[in-house]
């Protein structure tokens, strides 16, 4: 039983969004709770999905500059990695964290609470120990629910961590395969068949679309495209999985709609995610839910009960830890009314760990011609800026989309080497309404990959220019 059995707020799931909001309540002096049914704090984003993958994205990237000699240091490596090899770096970068957390728990005065969780009124939660013992109660003023998502399985596909894995269970993987299928073209099916790819493995991507992710600007999407291709991934658009037949221990045949047969040694299926509400009893105290579980809130994350939130993967689009952890704050401080100016800004930066990367903010060409918004483009690539020739990434481009009349910056697209840590800067000025005259007028440190906003830039004023004349 615990000690304290009433808190100021309870907070389901240890992921990046509830840590956010576990830590704001603690600084706003209050008693909490952190629920976790799983033996180890961090969620999926540390254990299954963002740090993990992106851990041994960076293994892969170091691995292949040392193959490519990219800096003319000949460096003889062995042929033949394991997986256990490819993962190292990623588990210490989980345990480290790991530890990191809990310290950051115990500082905070936070208390952990390890068990499934059930709510029995908008007030009372039951708590099943993951040890077997007792079910107990505890109560609360408020709750935030941060549980997340979970990959979507499909009943076609055979999973058996062996040969067919969904996104949680390919980290796992004992051997790396000769060839690998993987089924969606979104942001996690793109990464995988990156990573795979850029380790020499032969990679199917399938999407049910004509493009991969949809939601992206198709130029860079189609950069994305012709540099996977480069990569030796055969894109199959606008396919249709019809069945997943395992033939034998090494091989397995995905069969499509379109009759073609595609033998391979692992399936990845990347078919989309589901909210992870099953069990909590939500809708028996009133909290509606949503397609695939999602739950639904208005205003500030709250729910259809207003003193329970809900943020993160468990409300849906976007799913990203930055904006969870975004939404977890504004959440804990409307609950207790210390909400002043805080809001989720206009644009969010999304970022997408392909190789090479995507990064974007704002609206993309397709979106402000279908809202008949006229704008202009200015384009740097990669290739001109000094800093990615040394680097040895020097592919892909930065895109800004801005107002033709008062400059200011509708979008930031790029594809390339930092993507993700390049969009801020463009971001930033975004929010304060500036004009791409900051970046002509603004001094750069060179050689740095930054100075591709200042060529964007100009070349977007010498296309105004031209279109004078």
């Amino acid at each position: 039983m615990q000690e304290n059995h009433h808190y100021d707020i309870i907070v389901i799931g240890s992921g990046p969004a509830g840590q956010k909001a576990t830590f704001q309540a603690s600084k706003l002096k209050k008693q909490v709770a952190l629920i976790e049914k799983s033996p180890r704090v961090g969620g999926a984003s540390l254990h299954t999905g963002t740090i993990p993958s992106k851990s041994l994205r960076e293994t892969v990237m170091h691995l292949s500059l040392l193959r490519q000699q990219t800096h003319g240091i000949e460096i003889n490596l062995k042929e033949n990695l394991t997986t256990q090899e490819l993962m190292y770096r990623k588990e210490i970068v989980i345990l480290e964290q790991e530890n990191s957390l809990r310290r950051n728990f115990e500082k905070n005065n936070i208390t952990v609470i390890e068990g499934t969780p059930r709510f029995q009124s908008t007030t009372t939660l039951e708590i099943s120990p993951a040890d077997g013992s007792e079910a107990f109660e505890i109560t609360a003023d408020y709750f935030l629910v941060a549980t997340g998502s979970s990959p979507i399985r499909p009943s076609w596909a055979p999973f058996d961590n062996e040969c067919v894995f969904d996104s949680d269970t390919i980290l796992n993987i004992k051997h790396l395969p000769k060839k690998v299928t993987i089924i969606g073209a979104g942001v996690i099916g793109c990464e995988y068949a990156s990573i795979f790819s850029k380790l020499g493995i032969r990679v199917n991507l399938i999407a049910r679309d004509r493009n991969v992710l949809p939601f992206v600007d198709r130029q860079i999407a189609e950069n994305l495209m012709y540099q996977m291709r480069n990569q030796r991934v055969t894109l199959r658009l606008g396919e249709n999985v019809e069945d997943i037949e395992k033939i034998n221990a090494g091989e397995v045949h995905v069969k499509l709609e379109s009759q073609k047969i595609l033998p391979c040694s692992t399936v990845l299926v990347a078919a989309g995610r589901i909210a992870n509400t099953t069990g909590l009893n939500l809708e028996e105290i009133g909290v509606e839910l949503g397609r695939n579980g999602l739950i639904k809130t208005v205003e500030n994350f709250q729910t259809a009960q207003s003193n329970i939130y809900a943020v993160g993967d468990v409300i849906g689009f976007p799913g990203l830890a930055s904006t969870s952890m975004s939404q977890a704050r504004i959440a804990v401080l409307h609950a207790f009314g210390e909400l002043e100016s805080e809001k989720m800004p206009k644009d969010l930066p999304l970022g997408i760990w392909t190789i090479p990367a995507v990064s974007m903010v704002g609206k993309t060409e397709e979106e402000l011609t279908d809202a008949c918004i006229p704008y202009e483009i200015g384009i740097a690539h990669f290739k001109e800026i000094s800093r990615a020739h040394i680097m040895g990434e020097n592919e892909g481009i930065l895109k800004l989309l801005f107002d033709p009349e008062t400059l200011k910056i509708l979008g930031v697209h790029i594809i390339g080497p930092h993507a993700s840590e390049l969009i801020h800067l463009g971001h930033s000025v975004m929010f304060f309404e500036g004009t791409i005259k900051y970046f002509m007028n603004t001094v750069f440190n060179s050689p740095t990959l930054d100075e591709a906003y200042r060529i964007a830039a100009f070349n977007g004023m010498n296309r105004l220019d031209h279109e004078s004349l």
